[in-house]
């Protein structure tokens, strides 16, 4: 999500750029009046167009992070999608019995979490 919002944020400096850039293709005078420049500056047009691909680009990339992150959170949730249970097995040894919803009986996971004694 750090990315997404740095995307944003690149994307809100971006259409700031095309704005600057935008006045440089224009003449204003004293009473308020704009005109455009008759003859444009190449560099300029380089740079909308630039800023214009950047702005494009962030857009992009923060709907694909989006979409990676909610993919992550979904696979992130399977994972906890399990019961379990603590079992004391002797003064020092813990385990952690785990089993998948809908699994049969035999299939659990045993995981150490304290213990001296191997399994």
């Amino acid at each position: 999500m750090c990315y997404t919002a740095f995307n944003v944020v690149s994307v809100v400096t971006a259409i700031v750029s095309i704005q600057l850039l935008r006045l440089g293709l224009v003449n204003h005078t004293t009473d308020g009046h704009t005109f455009q420049k008759e003859n444009k500056d190449v560099l300029i047009i380089t740079a909308l167009a630039a800023a214009g691909c950047e702005c494009l680009n962030c857009i992009v990339s923060s709907l694909v992070s989006c979409r990676l992150a909610k993919a992550a959170k979904k696979e992130l949730q399977k994972k906890r999608e399990e019961t379990f249970h603590v079992q004391v097995v002797g003064e020092k040894d813990i385990l952690v019995i785990s089993r998948k919803i809908g699994a049969p009986p035999g299939e659990e996971k045993r995981e150490k979490v304290l213990g001296v004694t191997a399994l």
